[in-house]
């Protein structure tokens, strides 16, 4: 079967993501991304057990050596004896984006004797050192097929239908061809990765899904789950519900802290994870980014159920778009039920420009302008994807107002802007004229 009928199927099975560890960065990364400010009575943001790789991974036990031009049975006979458990998923596979498929191909695996996947193959990995030995057992696709062969029953890579599965050693198949791995780029640090290919999305394939030479390991692109610590992760029972609140926040008021608590409260979310647009297009005077992080840093940490993302988002949104980054969140807190905290004239825009879509990957919580909830219109075929949420019925505030009497030395009220950041602000000599 040809390269191109792989790569398709490939993308079938192929779960999101988006992990610490020195060296490369993967799902615990994530977990690096934020302030950790998480509310101490939820299970948000919950840590990765002892069993999540923090060494390279190794495996003693497997055949000494083996090279690409091995064939199909003789890389099957080497890694026969390793456990499903021990496979390491490839990076951004913390979480299971679709975990309820589990349930439903563990049964038909078990009442069809392993079942017929020979269209769409499980495709393993095996990275060699330079002298041949094994250094790893990666899993490319399928993590949903595999997790279920392993709630089915099945305990060893021998224990599998040998023509249900693909071997490649290096990226390199049995014919000799060498293919290359798709994964999607909100499992990966796109900071400390140059060698990546974009994919063009249609189809099966994803926006965000990215290429990587076959010869690179997933540990070595960041991935710190095994197949066993997936399995863990993704059965967990609780879920929470995220809130995203992206803003400029130059600098962030008392205004941005009610909208994101009025989310949370409405909602009942989790967290609401504020995100500072750190490369501001629409405004590209505002303040270096390292400030604005520090002031919602100064502001957040005082707010129980809020959240910030300290990194640079732009690495995925400016090449990929939102979806991504959501993918990304999602990863880091284990959950689908992910929501955008947006105001009302940011979301009539997206209207406009027909950004919303009836399959959204989240919900929109629209915070009414001026507290004015009537004046929004929701179109009909996206009223599954847009919520209202309670309206402030103070004061407008605005960045620009606070700014203004920032450079003017003019009284700021602690109902505007918190003191602590104001201190910060004046020790910093920021929005000065």
């Amino acid at each position: 079967m040809g390269r191109g009928l792989w790569f398709l199927g490939l993308f079938l099975f192929l779960g999101s993501l988006p992990v610490f560890a020195s060296g490369p960065v993967d799902c615990s990364f994530l977990l690096a991304e934020i302030l950790k400010n998480s509310r101490h009575d939820t299970k948000a943001i919950s840590s990765l057990s002892d069993l999540s790789l923090t060494e390279a991974p190794s495996f003693p036990l497997l055949v000494k050596k083996i090279n690409e031009k091995e064939s199909k049975e003789k890389r099957f006979q080497a890694i026969s004896e390793l456990l499903l458990d021990q496979v390491i998923a490839a990076p951004g596979h913390r979480f299971l984006r679709k975990p309820d498929q589990i349930e439903g191909l563990a049964k038909y695996i078990r009442e069809n004797q392993g079942g017929n996947f020979q269209h769409d193959k499980i495709l393993i990995n095996i990275i060699t050192h330079k002298d041949g030995k094994i250094k790893s057992v990666d899993l490319w696709n399928a993590h949903h097929r595999f997790l279920a062969y392993r709630l089915a029953g099945y305990e060893k890579i021998g224990d599998l239908n040998f023509d249900n599965i693909e071997i490649l050693v290096d990226g390199v198949h049995p014919s000799g061809e060498s293919w290359v791995h798709y994964l999607p780029a909100a499992g990966i640090d796109l900071s400390k990765r140059h060698d990546y290919g974009v994919v063009p999305h249609g189809g099966d394939i994803r926006i965000g899904t990215i290429s990587l030479s076959g010869r690179i390991s997933n540990y070595e692109l960041g991935a710190r789950n095994t197949i066993g610590q997936l399995m863990i992760n993704t059965m967990r029972e609780y879920k929470p519900k995220v809130g995203v609140y992206f803003g400029t926040f130059d600098p962030i008021h008392e205004g941005h802290i009610k909208v994101a608590k009025m989310a949370l409260e409405s909602e009942g979310l989790d967290e609401v994870l504020v995100v500072p647009n750190l490369n501001s297009i629409e405004k590209p005077n505002a303040i270096e980014s390292q400030h604005r992080i520090q002031m919602a840093a100064i502001r957040i940490k005082k707010e129980e159920g809020l959240n910030l993302y300290i990194k640079n988002s732009v690495d995925l949104i400016d090449q990929f778009g939102r979806d991504p980054f959501f993918e990304r969140v999602e990863q880091i807190y284990g959950t689908k039920q992910i929501y955008q905290v947006i105001g009302q004239d940011s979301f009539e825009k997206l209207i406009r420009q027909g950004e919303i879509l009836p399959n959204s990957n989240r919900i929109y919580l629209v915070s009414p302008r001026q507290g004015n909830s009537e004046s929004i219109t929701i179109p009909e075929n996206l009223k599954k994807v847009v919520t209202i949420i309670r309206a402030d019925k103070g004061p407008a505030l605005s960045s620009t107002d606070i700014r203004n009497k920032i450079g003017t030395n003019t009284q700021i009220k602690r109902t505007e802007l918190d003191p602590e950041l104001l201190d910060y602000i004046q020790r910093n000599g920021l929005y000065k004229k």
